[in-house]
């Protein structure tokens, strides 16, 4: 009986050797090299900032927002007047070196002035004609005699005087430089921080926020009562500023 249990002991021993050579194939015991490939497959770390690049640029054009403001009992009247006046701003504009394509409407409202006139506002209605355009003017020292050659030519709305430059690729390229430089700097001092480093660009973007704004507020526009002689504009200085977001990956 006991040799029965010893046989039948290695017959058990060896249907266990056998299911191990089976499943074997199966298992990834692998070698070191490749349990080293296989966590470099892992997860990757990193780090993503946002970098800010700001730049000042010097305008080189002045929009003007300008035009006449007409009444009258009847809207026929109102309009000629407006148009007749307009004629000779647009006239005045063009002797002071405005070319055609830098003058563009902005605006033209014909309406019934409904304030309160007592009882007499059904019999004496007022119309009111507004027209309004936007002119480019590209040489800065002449903003003033242009605003005086409008209003001496009729001009009694003026809207407000900005200011923008034509090309701005030079102000983003150097916007952009300093986002990306401002980018790394915010990247190395959070890693410094964490105690890793910053490994290579894993992806870059930029953030479409990027406008050109007056750098100190307001613009100085001083005109005598007379507009005689010329307006005293400060042009200032334009701040351009952009967003860069950049990932990082750590080491």
């Amino acid at each position: 009986m006991s040799r029965f249990k010893a046989l039948a002991g290695i017959a058990v021993t060896g249907l266990l050797v056998v299911a191990l050579v089976a499943i074997a194939p199966s298992l990834n015991w692998g070698t070191p090299a490749q349990a080293q490939a296989a966590d470099a497959t892992g997860p990757t770390r990193y780090i993503t900032v946002v970098g800010q690049g700001r730049t000042t640029v010097v305008p080189d054009i002045a929009s003007l927002e300008l035009g006449v403001q007409t009444s009258a009992a009847t809207v026929e009247e109102a309009m000629t007047t407006n148009t007749d006046t307009m004629d000779a701003i647009l006239a005045a504009l063009a002797e002071a070196g405005i070319a055609d394509k830098d003058v563009q409407t902005s605006s033209y409202n014909i309406y019934l002035d409904e304030g309160y006139r007592g009882p007499e506002m059904a019999s004496n209605p007022v119309y009111r004609v507004s027209n309004m355009v936007n002119v480019k003017v590209r040489d800065l020292e002449t903003v003033g005699e242009v605003l005086d050659a409008a209003v001496t030519a009729g001009a009694n709305q003026i809207w407000g005087v900005s200011f923008t430059v034509e090309d701005r690729t030079a102000a983003e390229e150097e916007a952009r430089a300093k986002a990306v430089a401002d980018a790394r700097t915010r990247a190395e001092a959070l890693a410094a921080l964490a105690e890793v480093e910053v490994g290579e660009v894993l992806s870059i973007s930029e953030i479409i926020t990027g406008v050109i704004s007056p750098l100190y507020s307001g613009v100085a526009m001083e005109m005598s009562a007379g507009m005689g002689g010329g307006g005293s504009i400060a042009p200032g200085e334009l701040d351009y500023s952009t967003s860069i977001q950049v990932t990082y990956a750590l080491k």
